[in-house]
């Protein structure tokens, strides 16, 4: 086989390999199953938009993933009613916390990071609904 046959040849394989296998890890990553198991909560400063969403709604006995980014600084992610403190989320990362919605209200959630001038004002609701 002459040199350019074998590239030829190991171009249409890495096509023929390569794709299907990209498409099928891309779905996997970022496909339906991958969206619903968890709730991304995308963090800013209040001057910069705040929780995104600031009101998450759930059902009560529901085992809860959310999924935090925090955007432009460090932020922090507390929700005290059930136990949750994500720490120190640093800017441009994610931190993943888990619990269950044993009891139905609504909750406040908060920033536990001085993130900037108006910190205090930057908070949320989970709705757990019977």
């Amino acid at each position: 086989m002459k040199r350019i046959e074998r590239l030829a040849l190991a171009v249409v394989l890495a096509i023929v390999i390569g794709l299907p296998a990209a498409v099928f890890s891309y779905q996997r990553l970022y496909g339906p199953a991958a969206r619903t198991d968890a709730i991304f909560l995308r963090v800013r400063t209040v001057e910069g938009g705040g929780f995104d969403p600031a009101r998450i709604v759930v059902k009560r006995g529901q085992r809860v993933k959310i999924r935090i980014l925090a955007e432009d600084v460090t932020h922090g992610f507390q929700l005290l009613h059930f136990g949750v403190d994500a720490g120190a989320v640093k800017t441009g990362t994610t931190k993943v916390v888990e619990f269950t919605a044993d009891r139905a209200g609504e909750f406040p959630f908060y920033c536990s990071v001085r993130c900037s001038p108006l910190h205090m004002a930057l908070m949320g609701t989970l709705v757990v609904e019977p």
